[in-house]
């Protein structure tokens, strides 16, 4: 699907909701990076194998478990709820 694109710019999103009594809110995990031209790694799921985020030279499928999870979109997500919940220990 990407295969021909020239800017191999990229941005991934995570988006999670809270709702209680005072309303809803969401809060967003935002990662730039680059897709390669070619398939790397053989961890991860989705399009891990093509995507190295801003900062780092391998895929997520070319990064551990815990690399990946320290750095993704879906942890600053989850970052960004415990902070507003005051909920980090």
């Amino acid at each position: 699907m990407a295969a021909n694109l020239t800017n191999r710019r990229a941005t991934v999103t995570t988006a999670i909701g809270y709702a209680d009594d005072t309303g809803v809110q969401v809060f967003t995990g935002i990662l730039n990076g680059t897709l390669t031209s070619e398939l790397r790694g053989n961890g991860g799921f989705g399009y891990d194998p093509i995507f190295i985020p801003d900062g780092h030279n391998r895929t997520f499928a070319e990064m551990s478990s815990e690399e990946k999870n320290a750095v993704s979109h879906r942890r600053l997500a989850v970052d960004a709820l415990r902070k507003a919940l005051n909920f980090f220990n």
